[in-house]
């Protein structure tokens, strides 16, 4: 019994341990190409601003340090997700639900398959997107 119950906690450890991914940013954003930032006003959804974030600006620079920061620690998710702000290039969706500090990232591998993953960021992480 006691046998059974170390294999079963080895198990659900190994299987919690695997549901997180660490992604590599460099296979999945193009640094030779700038972004589109793009903030919604969750007041009036009608009011908007769309942005380029240009190649080694100030907002680049901090985008791809957050990037290359939280490489560890995503889980993928199959879910929809609606946020307030969001930065993309090409292939790549960059979420970021301020309300509840969760980050989403959708894009296309290698492969051309579709990815999506989410990961919870502390309070404050991404306000330089809307300074």
């Amino acid at each position: 019994m006691k046998m059974r119950n170390l294999i079963l906690t080895i198990i659900i450890i190994l299987t919690m341990t695997s549901c997180q991914s660490n992604l590599d940013f460099n296979n999945i954003i193009n640094q030779k190409e700038s972004f589109s930032l793009k903030i919604l006003n969750q007041k009036n959804l009608n009011i908007n601003l769309t942005k380029e974030i240009k190649i080694n600006s100030e907002k680049w620079i901090k985008f791809i340090d957050f990037l290359k920061n939280n490489k560890i620690g995503w889980q993928s998710n199959p879910a929809s997700f609606n946020g307030n702000i969001h930065v993309s290039q090409k292939n790549f969706n960059f979420t970021y639900l301020e309300s509840s500090n969760l980050v989403v990232i959708n894009f296309l591998n290698n492969d051309r398959d579709s990815k999506q993953f989410t990961k919870k960021i502390n309070k404050g992480e991404l306000d330089f997107l809307t300074e």
